[in-house]
């Protein structure tokens, strides 16, 4: 069986299981997770009883983990976008569907940051990150599930770990989409050299998982 077969066919067998989930239509959009991705984060927030959850780049995927996390009746989910208009879609979605005390959406556009690779790189607005990063875990506790999908050019993710390794819980779990890129992939070895991950990726769902050191 070919890569993208075997591809196509998780895919269709999480969005079976994703079925008591899809209680309304939602949008496919640019930035959301494959369903195989998908079902893979909600097995981890399960199964390895994840309640602070922050997540980089959101999309209706984020809908349905929030909803999750209200079915389950507890856990918090804390997303950073960039793009005004798919922030401004997901924070009115959780509102319609009373999702607000499960899940959070900031829009930090994108700007310079200190932490980029390169000179000019750019990375989520670095103070407003801080401030509600700061907030979130003073009121949740520390971060136990950090996914990391966007934003989503070039070596662009790489920052999420300089900047938020320090509010990670140990034994937290750092999931990466779009982990079979190059560019991921050089990321996801930088990681790991900086901060002693070790990365798995499963290549049905594109997503690298590792984690963190206590």
């Amino acid at each position: 069986m070919d890569d993208s077969l075997a591809r196509e066919l998780a895919d269709l067998s999480a969005l079976q299981r994703l079925g008591s989930l899809n209680t309304e239509y939602l949008p496919q959009l640019s930035g959301d997770l494959r369903p195989a991705a998908l079902v893979a984060v909600m097995d981890e927030i399960v199964l390895g009883a994840r309640t602070v959850l922050v997540e980089l780049g959101c999309g209706s995927s984020s809908v349905l983990l929030a909803r999750l996390l209200q079915q389950r009746g507890f856990g918090h989910l804390l997303s950073i976008e960039h793009d005004e208009r798919m922030a401004a879609f997901v924070a009115s979605q959780l509102r319609r569907e009373g999702l607000g005390s499960a899940a959070r959406v900031v829009h930090a556009p994108l700007s310079r940051h200190p932490a980029a690779l390169s000179r000019h790189g750019q990375w989520y607005a670095p103070q407003l990150v801080h401030d509600e990063v700061l907030g979130y875990v003073e009121r949740f506790g520390l971060v136990d599930l950090l996914l990391v999908d966007g934003p989503g050019f070039g070596d662009s993710r790489y920052p999420a770990l300089p900047v938020l390794s320090a509010v990670l819980a140990p034994g937290a779990t750092v999931l990466a989409d779009d982990a079979d890129r190059p560019d991921e992939q050089a990321v996801l070895t930088r990681w790991s050299e900086e901060f002693g991950l070790e990365f798995r990726t499963a290549p049905r769902t594109s997503l690298a998982a590792a984690t963190a050191l206590a």
